[in-house]
């Protein structure tokens, strides 16, 4: 009887262990991501006369809050900001000195987490002699708008005082490789081809591309260009890219969304336009997040947009509150991009298992909402930006919505 109960223990044993060692490779530790954005574009090249001014948005996607934001330079640190926050502002200047000519200086960006994680940005500027003597043309027929199912094809000009090293094409700061060019005929002289067929992910973006030529001396001059593409086929939904939402105290954009067209509304006047507005935004200062949520929900109208602050505009004196239903789900950038129909809209929001509930709550960059307006209509909502942490701040969204 004793063996038998042993051996019975033993497997009971054996399967609680087994089933912790599942649950713990069930749990997935979320990644330390951030987005790092440069208010002012960094130069490609300077000379030992110029600045190089560093004006950097940090911001942690998720739930991870940021510690430290170091930039250095070869091992020396230059800015360093402590926080506890998913958003961190970063300003220096440096200025190149003489024996710095014709070094490309690495700059190093460390973001480090609450948990102890650890994310490295570089940041490369070329320091010339002198100020290149290049030029880059691009041709009057350049086209700055395409459908995806068309191509992107045109000569650039480029003439340089110095022979030409190479000249490359960047989209999205990623070299596109297989536009690189390193022969040349006439090495001061080039008649440069750029090609570009959109991708299924392309559509409905304005792709910010860049030509950079160098000459044998190193000297680098950068050429920035736009090209936006629009869906060739006709869809059941619209889509509203780059929509700015301001906080409750911005005075900028508006914090009040209307799904059907997407306008933004500001504050004032927003009553006689209630009927309209399907989402409002604002700035938390006690959980330091921007929240997206229903007009209905009763503390935004209660603590955010008071009749003390707005007056007749205040919430509460709204003759229409429409219902938003919203729910906040897990999505990609890429999976967003592929959205091609209102019915995947729609199954978006009706296989979610989310509570539907009348707020995001915290919004990150990246994250995603998607929702049911009074109108049933579904929509789907990716946050791609924010500004400073404030309820005078905005944040960037691309949203799509059912017709």
């Amino acid at each position: 009887m004793g063996k038998n109960l042993s051996k019975i223990l033993m497997l009971f044993l054996a399967i609680v262990t087994i089933a912790c060692k599942k649950d713990k490779t069930a749990q997935q530790v979320k990644p330390f991501l951030v987005k790092v954005t440069q208010k002012v574009a960094l130069p490609t090249a300077v000379s030992s006369a110029d600045e190089i001014k560093f004006d950097l948005s940090v911001s942690a996607t998720g739930e991870a809050k940021i510690k430290n934001v170091e930039l250095s330079l070869d091992g020396t640190s230059l800015k360093s900001e402590t926080a506890s926050t998913d958003q961190v502002e970063l300003q220096h200047t440096y200025k190149p000195s003489t024996i710095e000519v014709g070094r490309s200086l690495i700059f190093k960006l460390k973001v480090t987490s609450d948990a102890g994680n650890i994310v490295e940005r570089d940041f490369v500027v070329y320091v010339q002699s002198a100020p290149a003597n290049i030029s880059i043309v691009l041709p009057t027929t350049a086209p700055t708008e395409i459908k995806d199912n068309e191509t992107a094809d045109f000569n650039v000009a480029v003439k340089s005082e110095n022979d030409i090293r190479y000249i490359k094409t960047f989209l999205a700061q990623v070299e596109i490789t297989t536009l690189s060019k390193t022969n040349f005929t006439n090495p001061k002289e080039d008649s440069y081809h750029f090609t570009y067929q959109p991708l299924v992910t392309d559509i409905d973006k304005t792709l910010a591309f860049y030509i950079e030529v160098m000459d044998v001396l190193g000297n680098l001059v950068r050429q920035p260009f736009t090209i936006t593409v629009k869906r060739s086929a006709v869809v059941d939904f619209n889509v509203y890219s780059n929509v700015v939402l301001g906080a409750q105290r911005s005075t900028g954009p508006g914090p009040f969304f209307n799904a059907s067209n997407g306008e933004v509304y500001v504050t004032a006047g927003a009553a006689q336009k209630s009927a309209n507005i399907d989402l409002a935004t604002f700035y938390s200062g006690s959980t330091n997040s921007y929240n997206i949520v229903s007009p209905t929900l009763a503390s935004v109208a209660d603590v955010i947009y008071t009749t003390a602050l707005y007056g007749a505009d205040a919430i509460a004196n709204w003759s229409t509150r429409n219902k938003t239903l919203i729910k906040k789900i897990t999505l990609s950038q890429n999976d967003f991009d592929l959205i091609g129909s209102s019915a995947d809209i729609q199954s978006l929001y009706t296989n979610s298992s989310v509570v539907a509930g009348e707020t995001s709550a915290g919004m990150a960059n990246g994250n995603v909402m998607v929702f049911l307006t009074a109108s049933n209509k579904y929509g789907v909502l990716l946050l791609k930006a924010r500004s400073a942490n404030a309820n005078t701040g905005n944040v960037t969204v691309d949203v799509k919505v059912q017709k």
